[in-house]
C-alpha cells in the first residue's frame, strides 16, 4: 500500500475515487454530488489552505482517505490537528487501510510538531472497534454546536 498526499497531480485520480465511494455509499458520504471543477480548482490553487488529504493506493487506484488540518493556539503555543474525515471503500476494510492512513498521519504530525490530534467518531460497531485499538487514544462523549452560517 502506497500513502500519498492529495495534489493536484493526483486529483482526478482523487475525483474517480470519490465518484466510486458515493455511488457505493451515498448515505456515508457529505455530500449528494461531486463538484469535480471545484475540485480541481481548489487542489490546483490552494493546496493544503484549508485541509489536507492522505490517499491509500491499492493496486495503483485510491482505496481510502483521511482528511485533516492543522491549527496552533496562539495562548500557548499547542499545536493540533483535526481529523475531519477517514473512509475506506467498502472492499477494502479491515486491510489496514486506515491503519496505514493513521500511522502516515501521526508521522505527519510527529515532523510538524503537532502536540495532539482529535476525531468526531462514526457510531457503527466497526468504527467504535477501530478507534479501540488505537494505543495511548481517549474516547469522550462531548457537546458540539454546529451553526450553518451560509452555503457558499
Amino acid at each position: 500500500m502506497e500513502i500519498k498526499e492529495l495534489s493536484k497531480e493526483n486529483v482526478e485520480e482523487f475525483i474517480i475515487y470519490l465518484n466510486k465511494a458515493l455511488a457505493i455509499e451515498p448515505d456515508r458520504m457529505t455530500t449528494d454530488d461531486i463538484d469535480e471543477e471545484a475540485i480541481i480548482k481548489v487542489v490546483s490553487n490552494q493546496p493544503n489552505e484549508l485541509s489536507r488529504s492522505l490517499l491509500a493506493y491499492k493496486d495503483h487506484q485510491i482505496v481510502g482517505r483521511l482528511e485533516f488540518h492543522s491549527y496552533l493556539c496562539i495562548q500557548d503555543s499547542y499545536r493540533m490537528a483535526y481529523v475531519n474525515w477517514v473512509y475506506t471503500l467498502p472492499d477494502y476494510r479491515h486491510r489496514g487501510v486506515a491503519q496505514s492512513l493513521f500511522k502516515a498521519f501521526e508521522n505527519i504530525c510527529l515532523q510538524e510538531e503537532i502536540n495532539q490530534y482529535f476525531l468526531i467518531q462514526a457510531e457503527n460497531q466497526a468504527a467504535s472497534r477501530f478507534y479501540k485499538a488505537f494505543e495511548h487514544g481517549t474516547s469522550s462523549k462531548e457537546i458540539i454546536l454546529r451553526k450553518t452560517l451560509s452555503k457558499f
